[in-house]
């Protein structure tokens, strides 16, 4: 049974829940029918998943304003922070991917991020090298200021918690890590529309990013395209259950922006949701590309977080019931250090150049790329429409936190996200760099057949 978002609004709770209940059913027949139909009884990957929370204490505070660099104590927690982990094994090689509830994670902050990934390998039992792991962050802005862009990574909380931080990751993936089981990997993807917008708006004025009533002066439209794509990729147990579910969706989650409680707004709302109605299964969510793009709404509380990950967590449902098998066996990740023109944060030219780190992960005929920062959606686009692999997703905000990563032709038009600033360093030209280097890791990773 198919209910688009707009029916699920106007129909009974009793109709949703019968609808809903079919939906589960029908993936979960489609999932145990896919590996029924496998010429082999169980996959060729090994997977284990592991969850700690990592709620911060109150007084390591919130983000209000990055122009300003101001950030403010948390009045409460809503809802808690986790670090979802998975280890993918095929007997070759091992890779660990980390979901964390953050806004991300700057090097400065967390007293470099080579460091910082050690420290969390020494916790995890040494299980992976730091080459092998991904620190991804769902972008979420009711968690700590973790980007470097206010004095609070200076205060001594911020600093113990980072140290709990990298403990609690660490556990994750050491649980990970010990509970390997045989499954099958399955892929695929369905339409999200109405759930993103491009949230630079073109006016007679310029660009501006409106959060929540439109400009008043002449509109001509969003700048840029958005991504609705919601990607899915399953690993799915001999029984049928999925052990672990990744989605990729791409949307700043900023409905609770600068309201001072503790929480993974949507993207925690959805993996909350996926885990209760799979028990078992560990949901972990990629953010895409979303530099700029920005829900339907804008701080406008936890009800329309609840929504929203509840609409993304019904899309994932019906994907789950029309997943593909993911073809090979081939694991493997590269990572590449890449250097972008930069400015100073007053706008001028700067001599060095700033230094950043793209990966890309091959899963036998799927893929994942991992850009640092905020790029802008037109860049994962390029990435994803030249990729050589059938299923291909582009996550931001991994690794070291770097400001946004524009396109050029939005430097030309100008806005926030252009404007120099701790937010945005780097200069001209670093789309083109950032694109490059991404396509080409896909490349390579592609020429590496049957290893």
């Amino acid at each position: 049974m198919h209910l688009s978002m707009r029916e699920t609004d106007s129909i009974s709770r009793r109709q949703f829940v019968a609808g809903a209940s079919r939906v589960l059913l029908a993936g979960a027949a489609a999932l145990g029918s896919a590996r029924a139909e496998g010429s082999a009884p169980q996959g060729p990957w090994r997977v284990g998943s592991g969850r700690r929370e990592i709620t911060p204490p109150r007084e390591v505070g919130i983000l209000m304003s990055s122009g300003r660099g101001q950030w403010a104590p948390f009045e409460g927690v809503r809802r808690p922070l986790h670090a979802r982990a998975l280890v993918v094994d095929n007997a070759k090689t091992r890779v660990g991917l980390v979901a964390l509830d953050l806004l991300g994670l700057a090097g400065e902050a967390v007293g470099g991020m080579d460091d910082f990934k050690r420290r969390v390998l020494g916790h995890a039992g040494q299980t992976l090298e730091p080459d092998q792991i991904v620190l991804a962050s769902t972008h979420t802005h009711s968690a700590p200021e973790s980007l470097a862009l206010t004095d609070l990574c200076r205060t001594e909380p911020f600093r113990k918690w980072v140290n709990a931080l990298a403990e609690r990751i660490g556990a994750a993936l050491g649980d990970a890590a010990r509970s390997l089981r045989p499954c099958r990997l399955m892929a695929g993807s369905i339409p999200g529309p109405g759930l993103s917008v491009n949230r630079r708006i073109k006016t007679e004025r310029g660009i501006t990013s409106p959060r929540g009533v439109r400009p008043t002066d002449v509109v001509h439209g969003p700048e840029g395209p958005t991504d609705d794509l919601v990607r899915v990729a399953a690993f799915v147990e001999t029984s049928g259950r999925p052990a672990a579910i990744l989605v990729h969706a791409t949307a700043h989650p900023v409905y609770e922006m600068c309201i001072k409680q503790v929480s993974p707004d949507y993207p925690g709302e959805m993996a909350c949701l996926l885990e209760e109605r799979h028990p078992g299964t560990t949901a972990l969510f990629l953010q895409g590309a979303a530099g700029n793009i920005n829900p339907p709404r804008v701080s406008t509380g936890p009800a329309d977080a609840e929504k929203h990950g509840r609409q993304l967590a019904d899309l994932v449902d019906r994907a789950l019931a029309n997943l593909r098998p993911v073809q090979g066996s081939d694991l493997a990740i590269r990572w590449r250090r890449i250097e972008l023109p930069a400015r100073t944060l007053q706008g001028e030219p700067q001599a060095e150049p700033l230094p950043a780190t793209v990966g890309a992960l091959r899963l036998g005929s799927a893929a994942m790329v991992f850009l640092p920062g905020e790029p802008f959606v037109e860049i994962a686009l390029a990435i994803q429409k030249a990729s050589p692999f059938a299923f291909t997703a582009v996550a931001g905000y991994t690794e070291g936190y770097i400001g946004y990563i524009p396109t050029d032709r939005a430097f030309a038009a100008g806005g926030y996200e252009c404007r120099a600033g701790r937010w945005s360093r780097v200069a001209v030209g670093s789309e083109q760099v950032v694109r490059g280097e991404a396509i080409e890791l896909l490349k390579t990773l592609h020429r590496r057949i049957g290893t």
